[in-house]
């Protein structure tokens, strides 16, 4: 149901003051592209338009108008040019479509997230978990976004393409990343966006990393279609066995787009999980305990046993989403709640101001994981780390899951200490990062808290 029926005459949506006239407020969103939108959403009740150059955006900043955009009147506003944009990186893969296009290649890669792939992403969790808790010595200081990347590469490498990713070519498949991911952002951000073909040293630096991740893929694509029946059953296998007519520049473009997507976003999420495990000790020590309970590292079947590590992974998404800007373009004319969204604008649905709503969480700003407890889980219809509607991110289940593990094995064998106490603030790059780097010191569990989860294969389900 269209949100605004029975309304008369549609209203303009309350116009953001300031700027400049040529540039609009696009210096302000450029420095702070994850918190400009929040505080003017909180001004102007969750619905705040401006300009960014020659660009007018429309800001959403409310789950039902979200939902409006996302879902219901979809068709009205596909995916605009920040995902384009993401094309000169990964190629025509599954992030930077629309249409039939994207709809042929989705079909294309749904089998590589069957439900039963799930086993093997628990079993590559599990392995790589095995040797990062063996690795890390009690009073061991350890940086957080660094070591999250070191675990999402690995599990990523063995789950995707059954490769274990040695630390050099983690390293270096990493910076490419890194790389990658600031040049596109300063290039979305660009008012003159000349054709990539021009040589100018942002479009020569990002050609250079697209060259180092398709050499990366490339190899592992080559062999496979070399030898097909001597590759291992991963996620690449189900996509090639079904991939139709999927070319080997095509599985390049999709197999990037997985592991950037599925290694960036999952090492910021695992960053902040750090962070609030050795900022609330006394949560954690209870998650240790229902960890623990279950005397073996955790199966899928398990994880029903697991409600404070499952709501922990939501809370955490919830305060500090990777992803927490999504852009669409108005298609045609629209109604939000009952203001006018003119055709050709560009529509920010700001995940960040929705997720710190208070309308829609009781002390918003506050780590409260128990809002997912039991009744409180009604608030779920306000949680969109992954998106809702036809484009929700085809790894979310994937996602949950190897954070859940991950999270599981951890507050099972080893405490994480903070090193410093002072405040840790946000950073809008490509995902939600810390402004600071995060420094935690490994520790043993505490008196009384049982014994460590062992090692050992995943249980069935």
């Amino acid at each position: 149901m269209h949100p605004d029926l029975g309304r008369d005459s549609p209203r303009p949506i309350p116009e953001l003051p300031g700027g400049t006239p040529l540039l609009g407020h696009l210096s302000a969103m450029a420095a702070a592209p994850h918190l400009f939108p929040v505080r003017a959403l909180a001004a102007h009740g969750g619905l705040a338009a401006w300009r960014v150059g020659p660009r007018r955006v429309v800001a959403v900043g409310r789950a039902d108008l979200a939902r409006h955009v996302l879902v219901t009147a979809a068709d009205r506003y596909p995916r605009g040019a920040v995902n384009r944009n993401l094309g000169t990186v990964i190629g025509d893969g599954l992030l930077a479509t629309e249409g039939e296009p994207w709809l042929a290649r989705r079909r294309a890669l749904q089998p590589a997230f069957r439900p039963d792939r799930l086993h093997a992403l628990a079993a590559a969790t599990h392995a790589v978990m095995d040797e990062v808790l063996a690795r890390w010595q009690v009073g061991e200081v350890l940086d957080a976004l660094t070591e999250a990347r070191r675990i999402a590469i690995r599990v990523i490498g063995r789950a995707l393409l059954s490769l274990d990713i040695d630390e050099a070519r983690g390293a270096a498949f990493t910076a490419a990343v890194q790389q990658s991911l600031l040049h596109l952002s300063r290039r979305n951000w660009s008012l003159l966006r000349l054709p990539l073909w021009v040589p100018t040293p942002l479009h020569r630096a990002l050609l250079g990393t697209r060259r180092t991740l398709d050499d990366f893929v490339g190899a592992v694509i080559d062999a496979r279609l070399a030898d097909p029946g001597a590759a291992p059953d991963d996620m690449l296998a189900a996509i090639m066995a079904g991939r139709g007519h999927l070319s080997r520049a095509a599985l390049v473009n999709e197999t990037k787009t997985l592991f950037v997507a599925g290694f960036e976003t999952t090492a910021t999420a695992l960053t902040w999980l750090f962070h609030l495990l050795a900022r609330h000790p006394g949560w954690a020590a209870s998650l240790g305990e229902e960890a623990r309970a279950l005397g073996r590292p955790p199966g899928l079947s398990d994880l029903r046993q697991l409600p404070r590590i499952a709501a922990t992974v939501e809370e955490a998404m919830r305060l500090y989403p990777p992803v927490y800007n999504m852009g669409r373009e108005a298609a045609q004319d629209d109604l939000l709640d009952g203001h006018a969204v003119p055709e050709g604008v560009t529509v920010l649905v700001s995940i960040l101001a929705i997720h710190r709503d208070p309308a829609a969480f009781e002390e918003a700003a506050r780590f409260r994981p128990e809002r997912f407890l039991g009744e409180g889980a009604a608030a779920r219809r306000a949680l969109l780390p992954y998106a809702w509607g036809r484009h929700q991110c085809i790894g979310n289940h994937f996602a949950d899951l190897e954070l859940a593990l991950v999270l599981a094995r951890i507050v099972g064998a080893r405490r994480l200490l903070p090193v410093e106490e002072g405040e840790v603030g946000l950073l809008g790059r490509t995902t939600l990062v810390p402004d600071r780097p995060i420094r935690l010191k490994v520790a043993p569990l505490a008196r009384g808290g049982g014994a460590p989860l062992a090692r050992g294969e995943v249980p069935p389900a």
